[in-house]
């Protein structure tokens, strides 16, 4: 059961609503989404770590001292 005023219809309109506020959003982070890309703070290049159903994006620099972040990934089959 939905809330009051909801209904189950999506309208084109609702959904470019959506994607706006995900593009603000994103707009506001200075590295998700910008992997490769430079840190706007630093300058060194944003790096992604991926884990077994997610994945982060940093900057090795400004958020870890300047040390990379291990790919959990990656190392579990190097075992």
């Amino acid at each position: 059961m939905l809330p009051a005023g909801w209904n189950h219809a999506r309208t084109a309109g609702s959904r470019s609503a959506a994607g706006k506020l995900k593009a603000e959003k994103k707009s506001g982070m200075r590295v998700h989404g910008r992997t490769g890309e430079a840190c706007p703070v630093c300058g060194d290049t944003i790096r992604e770590v991926s884990f077994s159903d997610s994945s982060l994006q940093y900057c090795p620099t400004c958020q870890t001292g300047g040390k990379p972040l291990a790919d959990r990934r990656l190392s579990r089959l190097l075992k």
